[in-house]
């Protein structure tokens, strides 16, 4: 009896272990969002961006009061940052894609 308990007992533990959980699914998606801006890879030596570096946030920046350039700041700063977006997208506006179903391709 004891070696038939310890066998159901080792069998639903190893399945508990089988469960995937991922956090954060009910918060918006920044790429989704209007404010985003995509890295482009536009020349061949620029070095590729961890995640951490992936997109900028058009609704945050600074301004250089010299030249008038923009520097966006990170999107992942500004998801970090409760004075910005923050964790729950507080200025999150999400993208509306239209498709034109009767675009001539001649």
């Amino acid at each position: 009896m004891m070696n038939k308990l310890r066998y159901f007992f080792i069998s639903n533990s190893s399945l508990s272990t089988t469960k995937i959980f991922i956090r954060n699914t009910d918060l918006p998606i920044c790429s989704k969002c209007i404010h985003f801006i995509e890295h482009k890879k536009n020349y061949p030596y620029d070095p590729v961006p961890n995640d951490r570096q992936y997109g900028k946030c058009n609704k945050f920046g600074e301004i250089n009061f010299i030249s008038g350039s923009i520097d966006y700041d990170l999107a992942k700063h500004c998801r970090d940052d409760n004075n910005k977006c923050g964790k729950n997208g507080s200025e999150y506006k999400e993208k509306i894609i239209v498709i034109n179903h009767n675009a001539n391709f001649n």
